[in-house]
């Protein structure tokens, strides 16, 4: 039966550069690609907005910061159509300010 080490065999013959490159490469893995939501998707993102403010309900926002994906926890304090951004608080106080654009998913957060 064959035993093989996989990719530990090969890294002591590789270059600390090359190394340090198929880490990244390994990382792009897990990176997901950016979709744009439909308008069924926005209405329903609106009515869970309008629930969350009118209520005061925690909400969970999962958005895109560069290729990866965040999820913000908290209270939504201001929606600033102009600016297009959603102003949330968390359980620390934290303040986020998260684009339109960037959002990628909204759920009930409890």
């Amino acid at each position: 039966m064959l035993r093989d080490r996989g990719r530990i065999k090969w890294t002591a013959m590789m270059l600390p550069e090359h190394v340090g490159q198929l880490r990244e490469w390994q990382k792009e893995d897990y990176f997901q690609q950016r979709q744009q939501p439909d308008e069924q998707q926005l209405e329903e993102w609106d009515l869970q907005f309008q629930k969350a403010v009118q209520m005061n309900l925690p909400i969970a926002i999962a958005y895109w910061k560069g290729p990866e994906v965040l999820i913000g926890k908290g209270f939504i304090g201001k929606i600033d159509l102009l600016e297009g951004v959603v102003h949330m608080k968390n359980e620390a106080g934290e303040a986020h300010r998260i684009p339109f654009v960037d959002i990628k998913s909204i759920s009930d957060f409890e």
